[in-house]
């Protein structure tokens, strides 16, 4: 170094721990909760690995618990984000209202299969947490199974009244959607047996599968 020129200032190393929030390597919020929402389907509550979802990640294994903290509120919160897309799904039935109520309840029907069958993450968890009760089917139920029950028994019974159905059995109706027309889905091993694999990737596949479900379903509650 030539005398009077001034010294070279390295930068200081990063210290561990929490990512830097202009850390643009780091994955966003969006992105692991839907990774953690995959793995909670997959593995179930208790089997699901927060670790292994960080590996999948490429990111640290603290990183995860310290954006959410523990797994319990990681999976409320991947819950709340799952839900959160399914219902923007539906509201997009309502941009364009159909001119009835049976259309409307029937395009509303067609998008829940459609977004479901996208996204299958969502109707697993709610199997796994309806076959061991608790607390997680307790949040599950209260915070998005009754408003769409109640949604559905409304609607249901003003059809009914004006004889456009034939039942306003709103539990039966919401075990078809799901059970019924997702089952391919939320049973892919079956499916793969029966042969209704269904291909999750191509769009037109999947608004054909739930046009074809749900001309069923509603073929089966029209009017004698």
């Amino acid at each position: 170094m030539r005398a009077g020129q001034p010294r070279a200032h390295k930068a200081p190393p990063r210290r561990r721990g929490r990512p830097s929030a202009i850390d643009d390597s780091s994955p966003s919020a969006a992105a692991v909760l839907d990774a953690a929402l995959d793995a909670f389907a997959a593995r179930g509550f208790a089997g699901m690995s927060v670790r292994e979802v960080a590996r999948q990640l490429g990111v640290s294994h603290n990183l995860i618990p310290q954006r959410f903290g523990s797994k319990d509120r990681l999976w409320y919160a991947a819950v709340d984000h799952g839900f959160g897309l399914l219902l923007e799904d539906l509201m997009r039935v309502l941009e364009h209202p159909p001119p009835d109520d049976l259309s409307r309840l029937r395009a509303m029907v067609v998008r829940f299969v459609e977004a479901n069958v996208a996204r299958p993450a969502l109707l697993r968890i709610i199997n796994q947490e309806a076959g061991a009760g608790g607390p997680r089917l307790k949040y599950l139920f209260d915070r998005y199974i009754e408003p769409v029950r109640q949604f559905g028994e409304k609607i249901l019974a003003q059809l009914h009244t004006q004889g456009q159905v034939r039942t306003k059995a709103v539990d039966l109706v919401y075990f078809l959607m799901t059970n019924g027309a997702c089952g391919p889905i939320t049973s892919p091993g079956l499916a793969l047996h029966l042969g209704t694999m269904i291909d999750r990737q191509d769009p037109a596949a999947v608004r054909q599968y739930a046009e074809g479900v749900v001309d069923l379903l509603f073929e089966g509650i029209g009017p004698t």
